[in-house]
């Protein structure tokens, strides 16, 4: 059971065993927001005073990447860059020091311990139902020095 608490992965239990994620969600709440369009629907998008101190206090834009990850298994991730990182997607301005971006990516191979470890080379999709897939929501954070993030579709 342990293990499922430390380890907050794609087979993890999530929230379920770990109320202190609760406790945390409560005394940190996502209180600014803000909404772009993306793909002609809304996306909403949310962080905390925490990452509010640190996108103000950073002298460059912070791009974040919401990733559709196919591989063996799906797997949402979040990924954060400098404002120079150079993207094949269309990138949305959220506010001065804040961008989003979208990407659908699929996995060259499927073997799960290297897609754990790693996540092996990738081609985008630009398929039409890889096209219809849109995030709603994403919520960001700055905890322990690191940014953290999850979407919804």
């Amino acid at each position: 059971m342990r293990s499922l608490l430390i380890n907050h992965s794609y087979l993890g239990t999530g929230d379920l065993f770990a109320p202190s994620r609760w406790l945390e969600k409560l005394r940190h709440p996502h209180q600014h927001a803000t909404q772009c369009q993306y793909r002609d629907k809304e996306l909403t998008v949310r962080w905390t005073r925490r990452a509010q101190r640190q996108l103000q206090e950073r002298e460059e834009p912070l791009l974040v990447e919401m990733q559709l990850y196919f591989s063996c298994m799906v797997k949402k991730r979040v990924l954060f860059h400098p404002a120079d990182f150079e993207s094949d997607s269309e990138i949305m301005p959220v506010t001065q020091q804040l961008s989003v971006t979208v990407r659908t990516v699929q996995s060259d191979q499927c073997d799960p311990v290297e897609f754990a470890r790693h996540y092996p080379g990738k081609r985008k999709l630009d398929t039409p139902g890889a096209k219809k897939m849109r995030p709603r929501e994403l919520t960001i954070d700055f905890k322990q020095g690191q940014w953290e993030g999850e979407f919804s579709i």
